[in-house]
């Protein structure tokens, strides 16, 4: 069972006892991973709109009116309980707007309601990078079609799990807990998703050179 960290059972303490600055320190301690999530799951229609910061921002504010909740019943590791409610927040976000899933890219995921999905676009783009010089834009165009066929391919499981450790860098127990899964389990997913997006990226022509962060 995944625990809460010394420093963060301290932070908790202190916010407890209502010191001021101690919640903002908590949310600090988990702001990036945080934002690795909005990134991947705020609809990318949406993303002119709303920044990154902003969403995590209203998320703070949630965690904020909710802490006397979460400090009642620490059923979860604080990370995890902090991802719950920015997914909500996305979620809450797409709905004001009238977002539907995005019909050119498969749902990454196996949640149901509370929170969204990564597509398919969204994480070929984090595969390609930065690739904007001169002559790269039809090449780019090519490898994010390949990739996103290949990613809709993927078992679902291993792909919600390669998702989850690898782009949102949660570790293979804290992907287990989301998913109600074994650590096991979610290696396995993990391990299986990994080799084979390996294989599948070093099959496309001139991926290699553009050096995708993987």
């Amino acid at each position: 069972m995944i625990t809460n960290s010394t420093t963060t059972i301290e932070l908790l303490a202190q916010v407890s006892a209502k010191e001021s600055q101690a919640l903002p320190k908590l949310f600090a301690r988990h702001r990036e991973r945080l934002r690795k999530m909005v990134r991947l799951r705020l609809d990318r229609r949406l993303r002119g709109q709303f920044s990154s910061s902003f969403v995590l921002d209203e998320a703070y504010q949630e965690a904020s009116r909710r802490m006397d909740e979460y400090l009642a019943n620490p059923s979860q590791p604080f990370f995890l309980w902090l991802r719950l409610l920015t997914g909500q927040t996305i979620q809450a976000i797409h709905s004001r707007h009238g977002v539907q899933p995005a019909e050119d890219g498969q749902e990454v995921s196996l949640y149901r309601g509370a929170l969204p999905g990564a597509n398919s676009v969204s994480l070929a783009a984090q595969l390609l990078g930065h690739m904007t010089q001169a002559g790269e834009a039809a090449a780019r165009a090519d490898m994010q079609i390949r990739l996103q066929e290949a990613l809709n391919s993927m078992d679902p499981t291993d792909r919600e799990v390669l998702t989850l450790c690898h782009f949102e860098e949660l570790t293979h127990e804290e992907a287990a807990a989301v998913l109600g899964i074994e650590k096991a389990t979610a290696t396995k997913h993990y391990l299986r998703a990994f080799k084979r997006l390996k294989d599948i990226l070093n099959s496309i022509p001139g991926f290699l050179q553009s050096k995708p962060p993987i």
